[in-house]
């Protein structure tokens, strides 16, 4: 077994609102999210309708004090309890950014993190100690990277009794699991259960209120009536957690920043601070002989969201030039919501392509071109681009109907079928 530590954020989005604006701290809170926040699988049952309705809206998050307010809970529900409650909308955009933030700085000290969620980090601490010494010196080199917030450190044989430790441990110090894990869990609510809500309802409605009370029936009972995740549950609340470290994949990336001697909307200014930096991004040696396809700008506004804009190049490019040519022509069309006060520039996709072969025939290079539109669409749109066109069905028709239709282009099985049709034409 080896040892993995759970760095837990309690609260995780309150924490950031609280920093921003430390008036939060004087009053019950409760961030709201949408449907839309929670996974695909579960947007997918949902219609336009459902996600726009108020009943579509869930607690995101919530302050320390609402130990009644569960998060996923229809925010209905939660509002009605805590008439008293200031409601905020959970900026999830700003909460990924203060996230890799402290991802960027745990990836110096260990390479074994998985990213479970916001506020939320899997360490794989085996082989450490020769680094920095015993768990005591490992746990508190991990509390000075995560610092500025109250952090919760638990360590176990796997994840879910090292996030099980983190729920009982105390501020940016750690508890470790040792003996019997049922034993352990015995007492836990089953509250703390990583499963859905409506199912933490029906565990309470059967009078099972904690981890010992799932842990003294068998599997197949809890499989019958709950289905997989009740044996799921029942596996946790015995202390069973077969899931693997699963590391986050390195992405090469070139990063630069600049500060503003005072916040600007000037977008003459604007341009040369881009220009500085995309001079001092293709100088470093990591994009050497190299290209990008992307770049990021982000900026800070003074009591506002930060300002994001993604710039997605037509070619990989591998000089300023081309790169400051595709960023002005779309910054010249956005609008600002406010002042930045600086800017942060990031090249990602980083490739060794240097050029690309074209074919001799015509229409080889035609459907090569119009792959790579369709492509470009798909990365810009992140959808199937609506592009159409006219197929012959039957043309000898008398109806006209019948003779031609219109369909979406799709230039993946397109390939196929003219693969598909020189192998019978030559069979």
């Amino acid at each position: 077994m080896k040892p993995i530590a759970c760095l837990r954020i309690p609260n995780y989005a309150w924490q950031i609102e609280a920093k921003r604006s430390p008036e939060l701290r004087k009053c019950p809170v409760i961030i709201a999210g949408k449907i839309l926040d929670l996974p695909n699988e579960l947007r997918k049952t949902r219609s336009n309708s459902d996600i726009n309705s108020p009943s579509a809206r869930v607690v995101f998050e919530r302050s320390p004090d609402l130990t009644d307010v569960m998060i996923g809970m229809p925010l209905t529900k939660a509002t009605a309890n805590h008439h008293n409650a200031l409601v905020i909308e959970a900026d999830t955009t700003f909460y990924d950014l203060v996230s890799e933030e402290i991802i960027e700085r745990l990836e110096h000290l260990i390479p074994n993190i998985e990213v479970a969620g916001p506020g939320l980090v899997y360490v794989g601490i085996w082989g450490v100690k020769k680094l920095y010494g015993d768990d005591a010196h490992v746990v508190r080199l991990l509390a000075n990277t995560v610092n500025h917030f109250d952090l919760r450190i638990g360590i176990g044989d796997n994840k879910w009794m090292a996030y099980a430790a983190s729920l009982i441990s105390r501020a940016n110090s750690a508890r470790k699991v040792t003996g019997d894990p049922g034993q352990f869990l015995d007492k836990f609510p089953v509250d703390s259960l990583p499963v859905p809500f409506t199912l933490i309802k029906r565990l309470h409605a059967f009078g099972l209120n904690t981890m010992g009370d799932i842990a003294d029936i068998q599997r197949g009972p809890m499989e019958a009536q709950f289905g997989q995740i009740g044996g799921m549950a029942w596996e946790l609340s015995n202390g069973i957690d077969n899931r693997r470290l699963i590391p986050k994949q390195s992405v090469l990336e070139v990063s630069e920043h600049l500060d503003f001697p005072s916040p600007t909307t000037n977008i003459t200014t604007i341009f040369i601070a881009v220009e500085s930096l995309l001079d001092r991004a293709y100088k470093q040696t990591v994009l050497s002989d190299r290209f990008a396809r992307q770049a990021n700008i982000r900026s800070q506004i003074s009591r506002h969201t930060p300002w994001v804009m993604q710039i997605a190049f037509k070619d990989p490019t591998n000089s300023k030039d081309k790169a400051l040519f595709a960023i002005k022509s779309k910054l010249s069309t956005v609008s600002f919501p406010g002042p930045l006060e600086d800017i942060h520039l990031t090249l990602s996709g980083i490739t060794g392509e240097a050029g690309q072969q074209e074919s001799m025939w015509k229409d080889v290079k035609r459907d090569y071109d119009l792959q790579e539109t369709f492509n470009q669409l798909s990365r810009r749109l992140r959808v199937t681009p609506p592009i159409y066109q006219v197929r012959a069905l039957e043309p000898w028709s008398r109806i006209p109907e019948r003779r031609y239709a219109l369909v979406q282009l799709n230039t993946k099985n397109d390939d196929k079928e003219s693969r598909d049709e020189k192998s019978t034409t030559k069979s």
